[in-house]
Order: C-alpha cells, then sequence, then structure tokens
C-alpha cells in the first residue's frame, strides 16, 4: 500500500514541478478584522470556510484610534490540497499556516439610526505543506483592507469595503496570485437561548485579480482578455452559524454557500457553486488567547464555461490552532 502511495505521489511531480499550484479561489484570506474586534466581545467568529476561529487580538486603546494586532497558528490535515476533481488524484498532507495581523479602528461616526466606524488591517500567512515532494508549493499571502463598518439600530451590521491580497511562491520567489476584491456584506446576530447565538451573513464582490494561470481566449469572447484574468470572478456568499457558550468553551458549527461566476478565457461562463460545512471549538485561555480543534468539508459544483476540465471537488480538513 506503501509503495502504491510512493507511485501515485511520484507520478503526480511532474506537473507540480512545472506550476500547478493550490487553487487561488478557495484561498482563505483576510479582508476584514476579527469579529472580536468590530463587536467588542472577545469571542471570535469568522466567516471563512474552513478557519479554526484562533485569532485573539490585543487591543492597544487610544484615545480616537483603537490598534490591535495578533498571532494565530494551525496545523492540519488536509485530504485534497489541490482541489482534484478526481480522487485517484487526491494528495493527502499535513499542513502548517501561521499567520500574523495587526490593524486599527478609528473615532465612530454616529448618525441618525447608525453609528459607523472604519478600519483599516493587514496579514501576512505563510501556507507549508508536510507532505515529502509537495514543498514546492509553499506559499506566502499578504493581505490590506480598508472598510467601514455600520452597526444599525435594527439590529443589523453593514460593511463595505476594499481588500488586497497577493500569493508568492516560496521556492520560485515569484508572484503567482493577486486580486483587488471590493465588497458589500451584512451581518445579523440574535439569541437563540441564554447560551447559543444565531449568526446570518451574507456578502458579494468582484475578485478583480491577475495570476499566472495560462487561459485560452474563447473565439466568441467579447471581453479585453491577455491571458492573467482568468480567475477574475464575481461572488456571492451567505451563512448559518451557531455559537454555544459553556463557559470557557464556544462550539460553532456553520453551513456555508458560494455562488461565483468567471468571464475571461477559457473559464468564460464558468459558474461554481461551493458548500461548506464546519464545525470548531474553542478554549477561551484567557482574553488574548485561545486553543481551538476544527474541522470541515467542502464541496465544489462546477460548469466548466469554454473548457473541458473538470473544477467540481470536495475537500475534508482537521486540525488543532493557538492564537
Amino acid at each position: 500500500m506503501k509503495l502504491l502511495k510512493f507511485a501515485a505521489l511520484f507520478s503526480t511531480l511532474p506537473t507540480l514541478m512545472f506550476g500547478q499550484q493550490p487553487d487561488a479561489t478557495v484561498t482563505e484570506r483576510n479582508n476584514q478584522p476579527p469579529t472580536a474586534v468590530t463587536s467588542g466581545e472577545k469571542n471570535n467568529a469568522n466567516v471563512d470556510a474552513s478557519d479554526a476561529g484562533a485569532q485573539r487580538p490585543i487591543f492597544l486603546k487610544t484615545t480616537n484610534i483603537s490598534p490591535f494586532a495578533g498571532l494565530d497558528s494551525k496545523y492540519l490535515y488536509r485530504n485534497n490540497p489541490l482541489s482534484a476533481a478526481d480522487k485517484l488524484d487526491f494528495i493527502e498532507t499535513a499542513m502548517w499556516m501561521n499567520t500574523a495581523y495587526a490593524g486599527a479602528s478609528f473615532e465612530a461616526v454616529e448618525i441618525d439610526d447608525a453609528v459607523i466606524t472604519p478600519y483599516l488591517g493587514a496579514s501576512y500567512t505563510t501556507t507549508e505543506y508536510l507532505e515529502s515532494g509537495l514543498d514546492g508549493l509553499d506559499f506566502a499571502s499578504t493581505s490590506a483592507y480598508a472598510m467601514l463598518l455600520a452597526q444599525h439600530s435594527s439590529g443589523w451590521t453593514f460593511r463595505a469595503g476594499i481588500s488586497y491580497a497577493m500569493d508568492k511562491s516560496k521556492s520560485t520567489k515569484e508572484e503567482t496570485y493577486k486580486e483587488f476584491y471590493p465588497y458589500i456584506g451584512a451581518m445579523k446576530s440574535y439569541a437563540v437561548s441564554d447560551t447559543v447565538l444565531g449568526i446570518f451573513d451574507i456578502s458579494g464582490g468582484q475578485h478583480r485579480s491577475e495570476s499566472d494561470a495560462s487561459g485560452i481566449p474563447s473565439l466568441n469572447s467579447t471581453n479585453s482578455y491577455s491571458g492573467s484574468k482568468e480567475l477574475q470572478n464575481l461572488d456571492v456568499i451567505a451563512g448559518y452559524s451557531l455559537r454555544f457558550v459553556y463557559d470557557n468553551i464556544v462550539v460553532s458549527p456553520r453551513y456555508g454557500l458560494v455562488y461565483k461566476r468567471y468571464f475571461y478565457g477559457s473559464n468564460e461562463d464558468r459558474k461554481d457553486f461551493l458548500q461548506t460545512v464546519n464545525l470548531k471549538i474553542d478554549y477561551i485561555v484567557n482574553e488574548n488567547m485561545n486553543v481551538s480543534l476544527f474541522g470541515g468539508y467542502s464541496n465544489r459544483d462546477s460548469s466548466s464555461g469554454n473548457s473541458s476540465a473538470d473544477y467540481d471537488f470536495n475537500s475534508a480538513d482537521g486540525g488543532i490552532a493557538l492564537g
């Protein structure tokens, strides 16, 4: 069995060596502050598809500006890190992800029925694949965002912002992906019981990206396509989560839906529908640190647009986080 696994991995190495990269369209991105910052709570919630929810910001209060900063580290196992469609192509691996982030909120502006708070932030994440032969896929991600958050008297929280993200290969030192992402969103939380909170979140935006993917312009395309815009897309994201609080333990199941539509090259008219189910269990050590166990499952159904490629996939992961 070990020989078969080694042979399967060996057969994929030429593909990996010649530029296959993790799917940038499903890579976790930081485009807003941790919820612990925006809500003023010490218990964090996050809308990422496979997040440990371990970010515990350190607050540095001043009169009109409130900076925050933090670190988190995740060790996880993922059964399909390259989003392969065929189970025969799955390459299982452990992964180590480390994130440093910082930001600030600025003096809030009160209007008739809402309070609007500006935020700025940035983060740096390294992702390492621990399976032998996959270290050439290790990459670093840099993100930055500017966001306005409006807390309305109705209980809804609205947000609008723009973020920047860039991935760089650690082996070649070359940029493999970058994007600007203008977005809007809304969130509503309510008490289900004394110890249970329900959270509904919806958002949407446009990923104005450039990548090293070599797309093939379609003959009937009316778009200007230079070969680097193949991953540009519009998305709509919706999710519902519950938070069960037991003393220092927070249990958070979440179900999420993502719809994406692409416009350029061989991805023109491609549509993705992604479903995610996640569970995280946080143990709050103190106000600036917690330990988390997490797990998740994702499934993508995709129409291939003008390409015969199969973009369907399913993936599961689980791990531990400290932050």
